[in-house]
Order: C-alpha cells, then sequence, then structure tokens
C-alpha cells in the first residue's frame, strides 16, 4: 500500500505540469453586453465568427441587454465588457469606475425618417420622434440632433421610446409616430417603404457609438485579456472593411435580412468603423462638447477621465 502511494504521489507530481498547460490552453470566457443588434458593433461577430478570438485564447460570447441593465451587469461584473459607449462614458463622468478601451464605430449609424410631408428637422416641432430607449445612445443622438436644429427636446418635440427597430418601423408604418432615428437596417426598410430620410445622423455628429466598456479594475487586474480582445476585434474590423462580399453573407445570416438590406447595411456602416480603434479628435470633440451641454458644465471634461487609449496603441 505504501509504495502504491509513493507511486501515486510520483504520478500526480508528474502530470502536474501537464494538467497545468491544459488549464492555461482553455479560452478565458468573455461576456460582451450590446444593447441591441447593431451594425455598429457587427465586427466583434464577424471577429467570433472567423475565429480571431480564438486565436488570441479567449472565448467571447454576447449578450443583447438594456443600456441601465448592461451598466449595471457592467459594474457588477456579471458581464466583463459593454459596446454601449454613450451609457459607458456618461457613467464614468459621474464617477462610476469605468473606462472605454476602444471604439469600433466612429460614428452613429442612425438615419432620421420621417413620414411624408416632413421635409426638414425643424418641421418636427410639435411631432413625435421615436427612439429604442431612454439612455441609449439614439435617445443621447436623438437630444443633440433637435439641440443642432434650436430645438428643445421633450418641449418642441416629444421623444418616444419605443423598443427595438421593428417596434419604430411598426409605430411609423401605424402613424403612432411621425419621425424616428433608427439605424441599419430599419432604415432600408422604412425608405422602402415611402418614409423618407432627411439626414444621416454620422453626418452632422461624427462622435464614436460603438466600441468596448470595462471596469478599471479589469484594466488594472487583467490587462493582457484586454490587450488580446482589442487586438482580435481590429484584426476583426479590417477584414469587414476589406472583405464586403464575406461580411454582407454573415449580416444576412447574422442578422436575417435578404442581399438587398445586407449590401445597403454593409454600406451604411462600412465607412464608419475605426480602422485604429481610437476615436477621430473632432469626433472625441463633439462628443465632450455634447457631455458638456447635457451635465450642464461650464467646460469641456477631460476625455481621459473616460477613455484609455493604451491598449490600442500598443
Amino acid at each position: 500500500m505504501l509504495q502504491l502511494g509513493i507511486a501515486l504521489i510520483g504520478l500526480i507530481i508528474l502530470l502536474a505540469p501537464m494538467l497545468q498547460s491544459l488549464a492555461a490552453a482553455q479560452p478565458a470566457k468573455i461576456h460582451i453586453s450590446a444593447p441591441s443588434k447593431s451594425l455598429s458593433w457587427f465586427p466583434i461577430h464577424l471577429t467570433r465568427e472567423k475565429g480571431f478570438y480564438r486565436a488570441e485564447g479567449l472565448d467571447v460570447d454576447y449578450v443583447i441587454m438594456k443600456p441601465q441593465v448592461a451598466m449595471q451587469a457592467l459594474i457588477a461584473g456579471d458581464v466583463g465588457y459593454t459596446t454601449a459607449l454613450g451609457s459607458t462614458i456618461r457613467a464614468a463622468f459621474r464617477g462610476v469606475p469605468l473606462r472605454v478601451v476602444m471604439t469600433i464605430a466612429d460614428k452613429p449609424l442612425f438615419a432620421l425618417l420621417v413620414k411624408p410631408g416632413i421635409n426638414s428637422v425643424e418641421e418636427l416641432k410639435g411631432k413625435l420622434l421615436g427612439i429604442s430607449s431612454f439612455g441609449a445612445s439614439t435617445d443621447t443622438y436623438a437630444r443633440a440632433l433637435l439641440r443642432r436644429f434650436k430645438l428643445t427636446p421633450n418641449q418642441d418635440v416629444k421623444i418616444i421610446a419605443l423598443g427595438g427597430g421593428t417596434n419604430r418601423v411598426a409605430a411609423m408604418e401605424t402613424g403612432a409616430i411621425d419621425a424616428a432615428l433608427i439605424e441599419a437596417p430599419y432604415n432600408v426598410m422604412l425608405e422602402r417603404k415611402g418614409f423618407r430620410r432627411i439626414l444621416f445622423v454620422g453626418d452632422l455628429i461624427p462622435s464614436p457609438l460603438a466600441g468596448l466598456g470595462t471596469r478599471i479594475e479589469k484594466i488594472q487586474k487583467q490587462p493582457d485579456e484586454i490587450q488580446r480582445l482589442v487586438r482580435a476585434t481590429l484584426r476583426g474590423i479590417q477584414f469587414a472593411k476589406s472583405n464586403k462580399q464575406e461580411s454582407v453573407r454573415s449580416i444576412m445570416k447574422w442578422a436575417e435580412m435578404d442581399q438587398g438590406l445586407a449590401e445597403g447595411s454593409y454600406e451604411m456602416a462600412v465607412s464608419s468603423w475605426s480602422s485604429t480603434g481610437v476615436a477621430s479628435a473632432p469626433g472625441l470633440q463633439i462628443a465632450m462638447e455634447e457631455i458638456r451641454a447635457e451635465f450642464k458644465l461650464d467646460a469641456a471634461p477631460d476625455a481621459s477621465k473616460a477613455f484609455d487609449w493604451s491598449f490600442v496603441q500598443k
């Protein structure tokens, strides 16, 4: 029995390095929250599909959550990252220990669609404008857009939270709202039905929309994980930008679109995807000016209190 015990101990010692190597080889599980299935962060899906995360030793999955729920889950550590940059930035400036570590979409992928008879943003006065949810990017950009045209949100134009894109499409079709701030492919759907696109928000307010936000604690304790996640995502963005046909096929399957919708959505989104992962200087300035106006600050805040570019700059 003693000899058997000694043999077992020896076997355990012998196998220990192998077991440790096997454990280390297991991909790290990462959950990313997103407020909706949007082309603004589609490169994350494509990166996962192409196996670029696996190549970095990461097992990445994403879950759709409302922005408020996503923030709570991120702060609690229930998810490691979120694509909702608007909510992350605002939380950071309220003192929540969060940072944006990369951008994916450099400008908002929202179009302003209106019913026939409305020909300008100014003509929305006294009308109803549909968004996804309060606190979401559609809410932020709707308010910023109205202010650009000297209209006071919820005073001159009533903002209505309706949920996902299909809900806003239905509300436009039934006449429940007069206009909608809406993303691809729903803008294409509405245009096919005779609704008019007044403008593309990204052309007017080119501030960062989607990317990866995380906790400062993770930045301090797991920088290698973040570096690998960022590196793989940048690889996925480059692939999406340079491989239209494969990207369109992926969009068709992922978003259950026909080819025409997928191609139109890709064309709208591809120019917004960041090649560097860093927000453009003009976009960052606009974002900080919007924060200044929203928070009623005397001056634009210091962007470093919400952004950490160290991982994309390595």
